[in-house]
């Protein structure tokens, strides 16, 4: 009986390792409260919330190393394979500022390596870079990441199909330092524009 017993349970699991189950290395809503492993760097209590709809900061109008609120974490390593970071961005109020921004920021050692934003520029809204234009300031940002290959797409109003806007090369990657963060830039100085992320996940390319 054990004999027949093993063929039958090797039978019936085939399926499921053929389909491949989902592997997420980290997930976050991003909703009423923050995961684990999350850091800030220059954090300004005031100008961030979360909420039920997710996690809101003020577009300050800073930029760059003065840029505060940058919630960041740590990627996959190299050697663990290719992964997908994406998260669901929306502003709240229209962009009216010259490069205001916001998105996906890879660093190294708090320094800012290359960005992946939906942004402002003369006047109309894309998503940066590839500068693909948009027509709406709601979007899912994914960067595909294999080795030191990186692919950069977007998905208007977070519904459809993704649409690929750049890909470019990760000469150094770091493990030690490397860091995937949120951020907003270039925020007016006379108003407060707040964005919003959710449904940020890091998992393996199906």
């Amino acid at each position: 009986m054990k004999n027949l017993l093993l063929p039958l349970i090797l039978l019936l699991t085939l399926p499921l390792f053929a389909c491949g189950a989902e592997v997420i290395f980290f997930k976050d809503p991003l909703s009423k409260k923050l995961g684990d492993d999350w850091f800030w760097l220059r954090e300004s209590p005031d100008d961030w919330r979360m909420t039920d709809k997710g996690l809101e900061i003020r577009m300050e109008p800073l930029a760059g190393d003065d840029t505060r609120n940058i919630l960041f974490r740590k990627p996959p390593k190299e050697n663990e394979g290719p992964f997908d970071v994406a998260v669901e961005v929306q502003a709240l109020q229209p962009y009216t500022n010259q490069y205001q921004q916001a998105g996906l920021y890879w660093m190294q050692d708090d320094k800012l390596k290359f960005k992946f934003v939906l942004e402002r520029i003369d006047g109309e809204l894309y998503v940066f870079p590839g500068k693909k234009p948009m027509k709406t300031e709601h979007v899912v940002l994914r960067l595909r990441i294999n080795g030191t290959q990186v692919v950069g797409e977007y998905q208007p109003e977070a519904t459809g199909e993704f649409l690929e806007a750049f890909e470019t090369q990760l000469s150094d990657r770091n493990d030690e330092t490397d860091q995937i963060s949120l951020q907003c830039w270039q925020g007016p100085a006379d108003a407060k524009h707040w964005i919003r992320f959710q449904n940020f996940t890091i998992k393996k390319p199906r």
